[in-house]
């Protein structure tokens, strides 16, 4: 009886220990999963921020407040640079578009400045790197290389103009016109007539006898050309179509029919194609600012402007060329001045004229 009671206490003592350890080791790891737990949803909170999104719809041009944002969570690894996550960054800005409500706010959709709104707008603009502008020029047959110049070629700009010298107080061309008498003993001589060129008195042999020299014409302007751009690329050649225009409603549209070759053995005579041609007088170019200033500038003060058109695959500028005048061609390609000869040709050759091309005269 003793010796059963003694198996039965330890076998007592055996079954308490087992569950004693078990619950101790219960509980040691169910602590530990919940630190785990707790540590996994700080590292979860820890990988998302809050990005400020519209809390109704914003109209364009509107001044955001505080009372029309909202957020919505987002994992950081999906955060870009255009989004918001501090309200204040957002709030006194102006929407340029329309944000619908819930939408995130991105940088492209605010301005600084009011009423910067973004409209539909040209599909051309598109086109315009960012730092320059266009800005047209009118061209003709010979200023745009007989029109082989294209929408996206790349030119170089020469322009030509005149120089007189003027008088720098009054802003007026040379010779100033004068009018005055001549004394001699203090006796009047002399008197020149008003309103003439400016020239000087001189004394002849004859006695009391004095000529007035002055200029028979007025100052010749002086010609000088120069490249004043280079590498320059062309927007558009000729007028931007209107919303609904076709080609052949644009400003100096001139039919021109095409013959249709008619198959052989056929008697019918086949109407010839009217196609229509637009012969552009505008060209559109892409330039800095700066250049867009002068060009236009260029084009009031009636200088000339020529285009040259230049290799796609060449895009490095050249170095400055020397600008043409009548003193550097003379020296730079050897012509020699004329000498004044006893003789000449017949008839008298005052000015230079273009000859006529055949297709420079009219259509009877």
């Amino acid at each position: 009886m003793r010796r059963g009671r003694i198996f039965i206490y330890l076998a007592l003592i055996i079954i308490i220990g087992v569950v004693g350890a078990y619950f101790y080791f219960s509980r040691q790891g169910g602590g530990g999963g919940a630190q785990r737990a707790a540590a996994q949803t700080q590292t979860a909170a820890a990988n998302v921020v809050q990005v400020v999104s519209a809390g109704t719809n914003i109209p364009p041009g509107t001044m955001i407040t505080a009372a029309m944002l909202s957020s919505y969570p987002m994992p950081k690894s999906n955060l870009s640079p255009e989004l918001f996550t501090n309200p204040a960054d957002v709030v006194n800005m102006y929407a340029k578009v329309s944000i619908q409500q819930g939408s995130p706010i991105t940088a492209t959709e605010l301005s600084a400045t009011a009423g910067n709104i973004n409209l539909p707008g040209s599909s051309w603009a598109g086109y315009i790197p960012q730092g320059l502008t266009a800005v047209s020029i009118p061209v003709t047959r010979l200023s745009s290389a007989a029109f082989g110049i294209r929408d996206g070629d790349y030119v170089n700009v020469i322009v030509s103009i005149v120089l007189v010298d003027i008088d720098p107080a009054d802003q007026t061309i040379l010779p100033d016109k004068v009018s005055g008498y001549q004394e001699d003993a203090g006796v009047i001589v002399g008197f020149t007539p008003p309103n003439l060129n400016q020239g000087f008195f001189k004394a002849e042999d004859v006695a009391n006898a004095t000529d007035y020299i002055y200029p028979a014409e007025d100052q010749r302007p002086r010609l000088v050309t120069q490249m004043i751009m280079q590498n320059i690329q062309v927007l558009h050649v000729g007028s931007f179509p209107l919303p609904g225009e076709t080609g052949s409603e644009q400003l100096g549209a001139q039919p021109v029919a095409t013959p249709v070759a008619t198959p052989q053995g056929s008697n019918q005579n086949q109407a010839p194609v009217v196609t229509t041609v637009v012969k552009p007088d505008v060209i559109t170019l892409m330039v800095t600012p700066q250049d867009a200033v002068t060009l236009t500038y260029l084009i009031y003060s009636h200088a000339q402007i020529n285009l040259t058109l230049r290799n796609p695959n060449d895009q490095e500028a050249g170095a400055q060329p020397d600008a043409a005048m009548l003193e550097y061609l003379l020296t730079q390609y050897n012509i020699p001045v004329p000498a004044k000869l006893p003789y000449s040709t017949n008839p008298r050759l005052d000015t230079l004229q273009q000859p006529t091309l055949t297709n420079d005269v009219p259509a009877p």
